[in-house]
């Protein structure tokens, strides 16, 4: 359904439940397009545009997250972000030092592992309910 302008004019069921419909599929087509360049920045082991992801992903989650969750986030981040500055020749592209690469690599997943789990527990993959018929 293509965005209707007399939608607050005419409520009816079928329009709502489109409307809902197509604000899951856009933010679905948006983590998607975050997810594949985050994927493509591990890849290249382009540092920077890896962590810009990664903080895309973040604000795209974030109202998902519980207090909690957005609180241990950002304990998880300043830890990304303390081994990004201490190995900042590196992350920047300046450096190849195999030490400081592999320490960046480290920060960086541990990151993005982080908020895909968060992500899972959300159910943000989709969950279809399916009843066990006792297969």
């Amino acid at each position: 359904m293509g965005w209707n302008n007399n939608y607050f004019n005419n409520k009816s069921d079928e329009d709502a439940d489109g409307l809902v419909y197509d604000l899951r599929q856009t933010y679905a087509q948006i983590l998607d397009e975050v997810l594949k360049r985050i994927a493509e920045c591990r890849v290249k082991q382009d540092f920077t545009a890896w962590f810009d992801a990664l903080d895309h992903l973040a604000i795209e989650i974030n109202q998902k997250l519980l207090k909690p969750e957005r609180e241990e986030y950002e304990e998880e981040l300043k830890k990304c972000i303390n081994i990004l500055r201490t190995n900042s020749s590196v992350f920047n592209g300046t450096s190849k030092n195999q030490d400081s690469t592999f320490k960046i690599k480290c920060a960086l997943k541990n990151l993005e592992k982080w908020l895909k789990i968060k992500m899972e527990e959300h159910k943000l993959f989709g969950a279809i309910d399916v009843e066990d018929d006792g297969l």
